[in-house]
């Protein structure tokens, strides 16, 4: 027994001796990867002093992370120390690892070059325990449409999973919609479970869809601290826990082609839409405001929608950003839009057909559908000026034409004298005359209207204020945000806080009157 023990301690010390004559020494902690994977590269080093390279990058590859750790070991009475720096990256194709300069004791010393290889993932076969496979409902689709892509996760029975964890596509190009609840169903000797995603392709091209990872872990015990395996009588669901870590193994599913067309004059939506444009009233006082809310219902990709941009002459014209709110309903995606727009003008006017233009995909062909045009009456409306300013054009255009004329210039010569008297009597009588109807003119009349800061303070409710402000929301940010809150208080039932005081200060600060 003592001749062992000998034996054994000049193993130990022969191999300490030997780990100790290298100075430094480069690692991988795996030599082939799949791409998205992570690899640690460790650089080791023993002395009592040493410095590590500074690394940004490895085989063209930022550093991810890096992570230092340290030991002490004593030989014959010796101290000596061992250093490593571990530097993380994700290479997304083989690179080669050059040599680094690591000084130890004042030495420069050289690793040695490695190699990683980037693999590509192979699908499981037919036979395997556990079998991951994609589906693409069809491989020819438009920009805009929607198509369903199943991943289907085959477990055979028997074959024992602690944890399984499916890493949903992840596509550039597309908006991905996960279809909410998982189906499971049986094949043969296999537990079946379908995940099923909505694609929807932004841009024109073809594509190859990557193979999806899904991650097995099988639980497997660990060791104690005398070298064996954990006593029997714990092993238990419970106590696995404890005494036990996952063993990880990937699956790969296959890839999939997809070939995306473009949409006819650089059309956006596809689906199938309806549109309606509607007002609370269609006749208002002067300074009122009339809520258009426009509407857009039905199936495709209802989130590439665009704000509608209204444009009414001489009119504040101010509009909430759009609310979509859309679901999944029979395997098809649907819902509505929703853009709610307030106007304010102190004379009739017509709200504009609006149009919408989209890739029908029942009739296969770009379709314009229009609401129809909305007149807006206005009551105590401010006259059109546009007539009177014609004629006044024209009056002026036929008084330089008889200025052309050699005989009306004579005759507007002969006529000036009297010309100077009659405007003399005009102005008079015109001074009287006004004189008296002001006199006339009820004291009610001519009462000033209240100012607008007075009539914040006496709003009532939150839609009289909003009428209050609306007409300056052109004009100041601030007030713009206050019509928000309000516009969601009225049509949306929030509960938000709007201090008057804050906008009375805010209107005396800008001397807004």
């Amino acid at each position: 027994m003592k001749l062992n023990l000998g034996k054994i301690a000049i193993a130990l010390f022969l191999c300490q001796i030997a780990l100790f004559a290298q100075k430094v020494e480069a690692l991988l902690d795996k030599s082939e990867i799949y791409k998205g994977d992570t690899v640690n590269l460790t650089i080791k080093a023993n002395g009592d002093s040493v410095k590590f390279p500074d690394i940004k990058q490895i085989g063209g590859f930022d550093v991810l992370g890096v992570s230092n750790s340290q030991s002490t070991t004593i030989i014959n009475g010796k101290i000596s120390g061992s250093r490593s720096k571990s530097y993380t990256i994700a290479p997304k194709k083989s690179i080669k690892i050059p040599p680094f300069s690591v000084v130890v004791d004042s030495k420069v010393y050289k690793t040695k070059p490695l190699e990683v290889k980037v693999v590509k993932p192979t699908a499981s076969t037919a036979s395997s325990p556990f079998i991951l496979r994609m589906k693409l409902e069809k491989n020819n689709i438009r920009v805009g449409e929607s198509v369903r892509l199943d991943l289907i996760f085959k477990q055979k029975r028997g074959a024992k999973a602690d944890k399984i964890e499916l890493s949903p596509p992840k596509l550039e190009n597309f908006w991905v919609k996960e279809i909410k609840g998982s189906k499971h169903s049986l094949e043969g000797d296999y537990e079946v479970t379908t995940y099923s995603y909505l694609l929807f392709a932004q841009k024109a091209g073809d594509y190859t869809i990557p193979a999806v990872v899904a991650n097995i872990g099988k639980r497997v015990k660990r060791r104690n601290s005398m070298g064996g395996f954990s006593d029997p009588f714990f092993d238990d669901p419970f106590f696995n826990s404890f005494i036990s870590s996952l063993e990880w193994k990937k699956i790969f599913s296959n890839e999939q082609k997809l070939h995306v067309k473009p949409l006819p004059g650089n059309l956006e939506v596809y689906g199938d839409f309806s549109i309606k444009a509607e007002v609370d009233k269609k006749e208002i006082n002067a300074g009122k405001p009339v809520n258009l809310t426009v509407t857009i219902e039905g199936e495709g990709n209802i989130d590439d929608i665009k704000k509608f941009e209204i444009d009414i002459p001489d009119a504040v014209v101010y509009s909430d950003e759009p609310k979509i709110e859309s679901t999944l309903k029979n395997g098809k995606y649907v819902g509505r839009f929703t853009q709610k727009t307030a106007i304010i003008a102190d004379h009739d006017f017509t709200i504009p057909s609006l149009e919408f233009e989209y890739f029908d995909k029942n009739k296969q062909k770009r379709v314009l559908k229009k609401t129809a045009a909305i007149n807006i009456k206005v009551k105590g409306a401010v006259k059109n000026k546009s007539v009177s300013k014609i004629e006044t054009s024209k009056q002026i255009e036929k008084e330089a034409k008889n200025l052309q004329n050699p005989a009306a210039l004579k005759q507007k010569s002969d006529n000036s004298y009297n010309g100077y008297i009659y405007l003399f009597v005009g102005i008079l009588i015109g001074s009287v005359l006004t004189y008296s109807f002001l006199e006339y003119i009820p004291k009610k009349e001519k009462k000033e209207k209240k100012p607008v800061i007075t009539r914040i303070k006496r709003a009532k409710n939150d839609k009289e204020l909003y009428e209050l402000l609306l007409p300056y929301a052109s004009r100041y940010d601030y007030i713009k945000d206050r019509l928000k809150e309000l516009e969601r208080n009225i049509y949306a039932d929030e509960n938000n806080i709007v201090d008057k005081d804050e906008i009375v200060d805010f209107f005396e600060e800008m001397k807004i009157t």
